[in-house]
């Protein structure tokens, strides 16, 4: 599911105190990493492998996805630093404040300070682009996509290669209520006078900024809004395929896409309404009926009514059945749900690999 920063999909894609999981990832040169994922026993946290055995022992206070084969960790004193996929900390007596993922081999992080600047350290935990750049408090900071990551410098979004140099100059409205802005199937989010276009990766304006909401290209659309009342798809030439007559929508996943019907806005949030699931001619093939639904991943999608999570696959069939206080889409064959303030991770049949746990 895609990041959005309004309260109500907020709700749908963050866990307290932790962020989302990318239960397996790539390393530069295309070697599959272990599966690692964050448990928490006691008060504590550490990794398990995807058998469920303990392979980091749990010591930390935090502890992140795994990225590229490293992941940031944090300590009783509230600072972040690095660890391998053996539990090796490769940034010894270095300490951030804030400590993004690595993405082609670069990380964002941020000094000890709220006022400090955002630079990227490479994996060894060198700092390679000097700190310069927005805090993460008061500005976004983008990961390496496709070479490319945006930053945001007195309160413009620009673009830098892995050198640090802009690729595409700071000009941009940054806008911290979106967080659209990195490149997707070449192409980006940009913000112009309060409007929502497309650039591409020269920095050419290729959708002109006419949107009052806009998201990233998936399978060669993105949700678009003319007005935030109501939602549709454009293609990747900037023309309406699916016209905006849902009151939210998702990004498409194996060519169906999450929407809602009856959400209204309520002060500064939206919420409410039932979702089901358009195909790309914007034919709804599965009814509008669920309280909460999250994107297709693995054939299988998690739901929610009256307040649990289960998964349905694209005959609308529930196949693990709504038990959950919350569930995640399915990564390498792996899910992790909440059962009350417990974690635990399930398989495709709804077996516990990693019972729940506070």
């Amino acid at each position: 599911m895609e990041r959005l920063i309004i309260g109500f999909i907020k709700s749908l894609t963050i866990i307290v105190c932790l962020f989302i999981l990318s239960i397996t990832v790539y390393s530069q040169n295309g070697r599959k990493n272990k599966i690692l994922l964050p448990v928490r026993v006691g008060d504590k946290w550490g990794y398990i492998n995807e058998k469920g055995k303990i392979v980091i022992k749990p010591r930390y206070f935090v502890a992140t996805n795994f990225s590229e084969g490293l992941a940031a960790v944090r300590d009783d004193n509230g600072w972040f630093y690095y660890i391998d996929e053996s539990g090796k900390t490769i940034t010894k007596g270095k300490q951030y404040r804030f400590a993004d993922e690595f993405s082609e081999g670069l990380a964002a992080v941020q000094g000890e300070s709220s006022t400090d600047k955002i630079g990227f350290i490479n994996r060894s935990g060198k700092m390679v682009i000097a700190p310069q750049f927005d805090s993460f408090t008061g500005e976004i900071v983008g990961n390496f996509q496709n070479g490319l990551a945006f930053v945001s410098i007195n309160n413009k979004i620009g673009y830098i290669n892995q050198s640090g140099k802009f690729i595409i100059e700071p000009q941009f409205d940054s806008d911290v209520t979106l967080n659209a802005t990195p490149f997707s199937e070449d192409l980006a989010v940009i913000r112009k006078e309060g409007k929502y276009g497309y650039i591409n990766k020269s920095g050419e304006i290729k959708i002109t900024p006419q949107f009052e909401y806009a998201s990233n290209f998936h399978e060669g659309f993105a949700g678009i809004s003319f007005d935030r009342q109501k939602f549709g798809f454009i293609n990747k030439s900037g023309a309406i395929v699916v016209r905006p007559r849902f009151d939210w929508v998702s990004s498409f996943s194996e060519g169906l896409a999450a929407v809602n019907i009856g959400m209204a806005w309520y002060g500064h949030q939206k919420s409410g309404g039932k979702w089901g699931f358009i195909d790309k001619s914007g034919k709804l093939v599965i009814q509008v009926k669920y309280d909460t639904a999250n994107s297709f991943s693995e054939g299988l999608a998690p739901v929610r009514i009256n307040e649990k999570w289960g998964f349905i696959n694209k005959k609308a069939e529930i196949v693990i059945k709504l038990q959950y206080n919350w569930a995640e889409m399915f990564s390498q064959g792996l899910s992790r749900v909440t059962v009350g303030d417990k974690i635990g991770y399930i398989n495709k049949i709804g077996k516990y690999i990693w019972k729940p746990t506070k």
